[in-house]
């Protein structure tokens, strides 16, 4: 006896610690809350004593009177299945509670929880060659939390968990995070696998209302990229302004380049690598002329090795960003802060189209062009950082009538090799393999404005227009004919006139280059900014639409790169590669 009340006490105590259990994540609910799950459990529990109402009905309407002991049996035989039943069905509505992300633990039994997909990424396998995929889900207090899916169930469960779309997901695999696949966003991570009960909100009866857009985010301001450390990897919410086709880097992996900004009109470059390409790239090159805005997870700044001269060409700070192997893209998605910059950018259409046309060669390649444009009087270029880039506006001349107008550098690295003077096959230490030194048109000239004068270097295609002459051209007439090449075009194209320049600081990069040296990016005459551009912005998509036609069917093109005019390079080899920059 003593035995059986000691079972009853512990069966008791265990009984009532797991109805504490039950009770507690009821107790932190907010009160709408809990009106609302009382509600559902009492609609339920009507429910349940109506069938139970029904099926005493049946029981006992036996038109038999002689089976009414027979009836009786029966319904004592029915009684504790139905009693079962009931107990089962309301002891569900207990414990199969709506709960909130935050509170969901691995001890948690028999939830509910509302939420939408604010982040989904691609499909990957991870070092054991099984394939994931990574969510964010978030609920109604945007409490957010990891999920992962394995293998068939990412394509079973692709079209309910669609980007911002909500579902009731129950008793989902809860466990602690591991920090496996990169930082979490909550201590726990939910797997979502065949267990688990997933319905969209459509689909209940009553069907339930769907979650609100969504306003969590963390966002780094553009003014800030600088200050981000290499390897790390932050969120940006911009406008695509520009694109390029996508191009091949000197290690063969394709690469596709974007300027995007934020309403601050601080443009910089995006790059996307490999399947983003595919996956996001192509979408974004076919709506440029609508600006799309774009949130982009998981991005970072591209690696250089200190004083490499691998500088980004599209920042004035050096900060050009670039996709990541998590990074994750939404194009246009309904958070109230990318609804704002689509408002921004529809009340700003036309500066952003004189951007977009100013950005664009006539070659279809990209250049970066301050959004407003401001002047640096050359009296203040030496305070400006090595790698930074401005805009000036001065008389040009040729330093030197008696200068070498051009040079030779490798044909894929572009390397410099300037005390050579002979065009031949060699093995360029860089590339690591053998390759052209071909020539390239770049000399020397004097800018001056009423602050001053200084020397700065201009190269290929503006250079090229200058003299109205090619780097082929140029090096026949030096190495072949043993003759100057005749300046009087180019001074006559240069007298007397102010032109808008955009130029770059370099870094040293090696023992004999010259510190702070200058180089021209863009040579414009004053008052005639886009003499040579496309008109509209729909002729810029449209011809860089058909380049990526070219990749598409296997057709290798040139690089958009500052050395993208030069004839000479397009005759020698068809596919030009540029230099990559590094990526953690």
């Amino acid at each position: 006896m003593p035995n059986e009340n000691h079972k009853n006490e512990n069966f008791e105590k265990v009984h009532a610690d797991k109805k504490a259990r039950r009770r507690e994540p009821y107790r932190m609910m907010q009160s709408d809350k809990k009106e609302a799950l009382l509600t559902r459990a009492r609609a339920n529990k009507a429910q349940t004593s109506r069938r139970q109402h029904a099926a005493s009905s049946l029981i006992n309407s036996s038109a038999n009177p002689s089976s009414s002991m027979s009836a009786n049996s029966s319904s004592e035989q029915c009684a504790p299945f139905m009693g079962y039943s009931i107990l089962y069905e309301t002891d569900f509505i207990q414990t199969a509670e709506r709960l909130n992300i935050n509170v969901i633990t691995p001890k948690t039994e028999e939830w509910t929880c509302k939420v939408q997909v604010v982040d989904k990424g691609r499909p990957r396998d991870n070092i054991e060659k099984t394939k994931y995929q990574l969510m964010i889900l978030q609920d109604e207090e945007e409490n957010q939390v990891e999920c992962i899916i394995f293998n068939a169930e990412i394509t079973h469960f692709e079209d309910l968990f669609r980007p911002f779309h909500t579902n009731l997901v129950s008793v989902a695999q809860v466990k602690e995070s591991n920090y496996m696949y990169g930082n979490p966003v909550n201590k726990f991570t939910w797997t979502i696998d065949r267990s688990t009960i997933v319905e969209p909100v459509e689909t209940i009866n009553p069907p339930e209302v769907p979650l609100p857009p969504p306003t969590r985010l963390t966002l780094t301001p553009f003014d800030n990229f600088e200050y981000q450390r290499e390897g790390s990897e932050f969120n940006v919410l911009a406008i695509v302004l520009n694109g390029s086709s996508s191009t091949y880097a000197s290690n063969g992996k394709r690469i596709q380049d974007f300027i995007i900004m934020d309403d601050q009109k601080k443009p910089t470059k995006f790059t996307l690598w490999k399947d983003f390409i595919d996956h996001d790239g192509n979408k974004l090159f076919k709506q440029l002329k609508e600006y799309p805005v774009i949130l982009a997870r998981k991005i970072g700044r591209p690696k250089s090795p200190s004083g490499s001269g691998l500088t980004n060409r599209f920042s004035t700070t050096h900060t050009g960003l670039t996709s990541r192997f998590s990074t994750t893209i939404e194009i246009n998605p309904p958070y109230p802060q990318a609804n704002a910059l689509r408002t921004w950018a529809r009340e700003n259409e036309q500066m952003l189209i004189a951007y977009t046309i100013e950005s664009t060669s006539p070659t279809g390649s990209l250049l970066f062009v301050p959004f407003e444009e401001e002047i640096v009087p050359i009296a203040d270029i030496q305070q400006q950082s090595p790698g930074q880039i401005f805009s000036i506006q001065a008389e040009v001349a040729l330093q030197n009538e008696k200068q070498r107008f051009f040079i030779l550098a490798c044909s894929d690295c572009k390397q410099h090799f300037t005390r050579t003077v002979s065009r031949r096959t060699f093995y360029c230490t860089n590339c690591r393999r053998s390759t052209l030194l071909v020539p390239r048109c770049q000399f020397e000239v004097t800018v001056t404005d009423q602050s001053g004068s200084t020397t700065a270097t201009i190269s290929d295609e503006h250079a090229e227009n200058i003299l109205l002459l090619t780097s082929e051209e140029l090096y026949n007439i030096y190495n072949v004919k043993k003759e100057l090449p005749p300046i009087v075009n180019a001074q006559k194209q240069l007298t007397g006139k102010i032109f808008n320049l955009q130029m770059k600081k370099l870094f040293t990069k090696n023992h004999d280059a010259v510190p702070g040296k200058l180089v021209i990016l863009s040579f414009i005459p004053k008052g005639n900014p886009a003499s040579q551009t496309p008109s509209t912005i729909k002729d810029v998509a449209e011809g860089s639409k058909r380049k990526i036609e070219h990749v598409s069917t296997g057709e290798q093109e040139h690089p958009q790169t500052t050395n993208k005019g030069s004839t000479s390079y397009n005759k020698h080899k068809v596919e030009m590669k540029i230099p990559v920059s590094k990526r953690c």
